[in-house]
């Protein structure tokens, strides 16, 4: 499927243009988010009509993905240290809260009615 946002839109979100072995990268983790941001959304076949909110999640999970492609945590060198919380996801894994985002703008709660029958008649 063809992901929900365009590597022009996350070199914008960037402030720089890729190229070589980081676009390519950038562009499978278009790819990865929109499959993630689908998971959670709906199938979007055609993007142009996906929700704003479900393209701005796409190109944040793809943004971290490119910035942090091995998922480091933390860096040291001399007395700079620098360091992510545990809570952030690393590559395209959605946030708790881009999960509620994407499941309030499809109309999905987290509670649910199943009709349930019992011997024929309903309870």
């Amino acid at each position: 499927m063809t992901p929900l946002a365009e590597i022009t839109a996350l070199e914008a979100r960037m402030g720089r243009t890729l190229a070589g072995e980081e676009r390519v990268l950038a562009q499978a983790a278009l790819a990865d988010a929109s499959a993630m941001v689908r998971a959670f959304g709906l199938p979007w076949p055609d993007p142009a009509k996906a929700p704003d909110v479900a393209v701005a999640i796409t190109l944040a999970a793809a943004e971290r993905r490119t910035r942090n492609p091995d998922g480091y945590r933390s860096e040291m060198q001399g007395s700079y240290q620098y360091q992510l919380p545990a809570s952030t996801p690393a590559g395209v894994a959605l946030t708790d809260g881009e999960v509620r985002l994407l499941r309030s703008a499809v109309g999905v709660s987290g509670l649910f009615s199943v009709p349930m029958e019992r011997l024929g008649g309903s309870l």
